[in-house]
């Protein structure tokens, strides 16, 4: 016989962490929190990465009404790489919802993980300012009639080669090359084999009626690949009235030709008409290749969120583009702890930072901080709509062209 469930209002909560036997339970609680079937496989990668204490939320009794998990992940910044804490499966239960939870929660996370910094994906963008994560990402999305997207008679291919390979060739050729694109891609994650299991998989419910997905390399004249995407294809397409879509997926290369060669091998695809890119950079080179960029669609979106716990840590991780030496004051009304006033001495072999009674040059809050750790959002765009507050003439200035980076920040990896 069930039991008769306690009503949410009279329910003792606490505050738990996930141990072993405990697991399906909670992968259930967060299935149910995002609206959708529980399917064991699908948490396959998470169980792997599986690390005790990382994931937690509160019961009511043996009831999971809410969730949080996070991986240890390494992401790239210029210069170097920095510790992320990768945030995910943040659920409250509707029942329990207005009571605190997801207050309690994030400050619980916060204050236990390791990293000097967190990263997450919101569902719901509104919610995670008020903890201090900030913008640290943009991306497009892309979409357009293969037909209309001719490029530039001064483009070069080159004299290289693309072809379809298999997942089994791709996994064996691609996990290296991108490696060692990483140091120019700001904002990406380090990979490991249990991350590649996870971009790879591939079960037909997450199709959305397109493709099984599949693979391209390209190949440079002496025959070593330089270049990859994924992509999809559907036979049904909202873009055109008859053909197919291609949709791509992720594609980047080490070089101009071999990049450029992809892109035109996908929009040559025969049978295709229309393709559609949902997380392209913003700084995507495509727009630069066509002869009419009208033609492609593009929609800027909000994409990873970051959330700096430990300020020396983090800006220490990364170099500057322009010598710096500035005090910042930093508001942290989450954490307040964390915030204070930092005396960053940077320039393009790194950076000290430490903290200081003097007076400040700049005062931002720790939400800012985040948008603005890549370049992404210069401190100059904050400063004009008021957000950030020059106390130094110029300080604005030299914080902005320090933190930029010659590649916007992008993380293609959602979690």
């Amino acid at each position: 016989m069930s039991q008769h469930p306690t009503p949410p209002h009279h329910a003792e909560l606490t505050l738990e962490t996930v141990v072993s036997d405990q697991i399906e339970s909670f992968e259930r609680a967060v299935t149910l929190g995002f609206h959708s079937d529980y399917h064991g496989d699908e948490w396959e990668h998470d169980r792997k990465a599986y690390q005790e204490g990382r994931w937690f939320g509160f019961r009511s009794g043996d009831r999971w009404v809410s969730s949080a998990l996070s991986s240890s992940r390494r992401m790239v910044v210029p210069g170097g790489t920095v510790d992320v804490a990768a945030v995910t499966a943040v659920t409250v239960a509707p029942g329990f919802r207005r009571r605190g939870l997801l207050t309690q929660m994030m400050r619980h996370q916060l204050t236990t993980i390791s990293e000097p910094v967190a990263l997450l994906f919101a569902t719901e963008s509104l919610i995670y300012g008020r903890f201090g994560y900030g913008g640290v990402t943009r991306q497009l999305r892309l979409s357009g009639r293969t037909r209309e997207l001719q490029f530039l008679p001064e483009v070069d291919l080159g004299d290289g080669s693309v072809d379809e390979v298999s997942v089994d060739q791709y996994r064996m050729l691609v996990p290296g090359l991108r490696s060692s694109f990483l140091p120019d891609r700001p904002a990406h994650l380090e990979r490991d084999d249990i991350w590649w299991e996870s971009v790879l998989a591939d079960p037909e419910r997450w199709r959305d009626g397109a493709s099984s997905r599949r693979f391209a390399v390209h190949f440079a004249v002496d025959g070593t690949a330089d270049g990859f995407a994924a992509f999809r294809t559907k036979r049904q397409s909202s873009i055109v009235d008859h053909g197919r879509e291609v949709q791509v997926e992720e594609l980047d290369a080490g070089n101009s030709q071999a990049y450029a060669a992809l892109w035109r091998w996908l929009l040559d695809l025969d049978l295709v008409r229309a393709v559609s890119r949902p997380n392209a950079p913003v700084d995507e080179p495509l727009h630069q290749l066509l002869a009419d960029q009208r033609m492609i669609k593009t929609e800027l979106t909000d994409a990873a969120y970051a959330r700096i716990v430990d300020v020396p840590a983090a800006l220490q991780a990364r170099t500057y583009s322009d010598d710096l030496d500035l005090v910042i004051q930093i508001v942290d009304r989450f954490l307040p702890d964390a915030g204070g006033r930092f005396r960053i001495q940077a320039g393009v072999d790194g950076a000290t930072v430490a903290r200081t009674d003097d007076a400040p040059d700049l005062t931002l809050s720790a939400r800012q901080l985040a948008a603005g750790y890549l370049g992404g959002t210069p401190f100059s765009a904050f400063a004009r709509a008021g957000l950030v507050e020059e106390h130094t003439p110029g300080a604005v200035r030299a914080a902005t062209s320090a933190f930029r980076s010659d590649r916007a920040p992008f993380c293609p990896d959602f979690f």
